[in-house]
């Protein structure tokens, strides 16, 4: 029996002994309740009070009397009634959370762990994007993340995209120094920054690992140093390669810089002090 399909189907509200009997009849049907006992290893005494069970939520149906028979519901039919039960619960479980009085503050500074929670974070914050995505990424979690990215552009949001590796340009506007990721490692820890609409941001290492940390805010302070370190490296990358990134940066930053600009257009005397060795 294939162990992955065990706690699949766990997952979804299965106890183990009505998974193994779901997946025996799935391969020996139709069945007494004899043959499905020999087969999963359940116990005759236990088997015909989960046959019921499972003949209750229509997860196998009895064909035959006598003696009685009993076939599983095909796996397609089962994919639309398990996603039909997710959809019902977690609408339920939204409605009853609204009415829940909290005090929670979502301000502050978390810390999400491991690697594939922040894929879904990061997933998360794209697909609620509104107006701008603004992103400083390596090639693996961009390929994650990439029909996310495709699918805000789509939505009108504008995508800004930094990068020291190779990555596509199919999608959002692209700064890249097109560097072989294989070998940017051997020097480099990969590292991400998102920063959404000026209200959220993810940053942190990356490392394929389950204790991976990463952080995850909603403090304004903290996204604008985000946003600022993005807006360094296009700044950096623009003076190599002699591009004018003005017009990108005071996008990002709601035209802010003119702002800046008029007041250092104005006669000060800049400090400038060198430590002598």
């Amino acid at each position: 029996m294939n162990e992955k399909l065990l706690p699949a189907l766990k997952s979804f509200g299965f106890t183990s002994n009505e998974a193994k009997t779901y997946l025996s009849l799935l391969q020996n049907n139709p069945a007494t309740g004899y043959e499905i006992s020999g087969k999963s290893g359940i116990p005759r005494s236990a088997i015909y009070e989960i046959l019921k069970r499972l003949e209750s939520t229509g997860m196998v149906s009895c064909v035959d009397s006598n003696p009685t028979r009993y076939i599983p519901l095909p796996p397609d039919h089962l994919f639309d009634v398990l996603e039909n039960n997710f959809t019902t619960n977690l609408d339920t479980l939204k409605d009853s959370l609204k009415n829940v009085n909290t005090d929670l503050e979502v301000g502050d500074l978390w810390n999400i762990r491991g690697y594939d929670s922040m894929i879904d974070r990061a997933r998360h914050m794209i697909k609620n994007a509104e107006k701008s995505v603004y992103l400083s990424i390596w090639l693996t979690e961009y390929n994650k993340l990439h029909s996310d990215l495709v699918a805000a552009e789509k939505r009108g949001v504008n995508i800004v995209i930094f990068s020291f590796c190779d990555l596509p340009t199919d999608v959002g506007t692209v700064f890249a120094y097109n560097l072989d990721s294989r070998r940017l490692e051997d020097v480099w820890s990969s590292k991400i920054l998102l920063v959404v609409d000026h209200d959220s941001a993810l940053l942190g290492g990356v490392e394929m690992l389950p204790t991976n940390k990463v952080a995850w805010t909603r403090n304004s302070a903290i996204v604008a140093i985000a946003l600022n370190y993005i807006i360094l490296d296009l700044t950096l990358f623009g003076q190599r390669y002699e591009l004018d990134m003005n017009p990108v940066i005071t996008d990002m930053l709601h035209g802010e810089i003119h702002n800046l600009d008029d007041l250092l257009s104005e006669d000060h005397e800049a400090i400038i002090h060198l430590k002598k060795n």
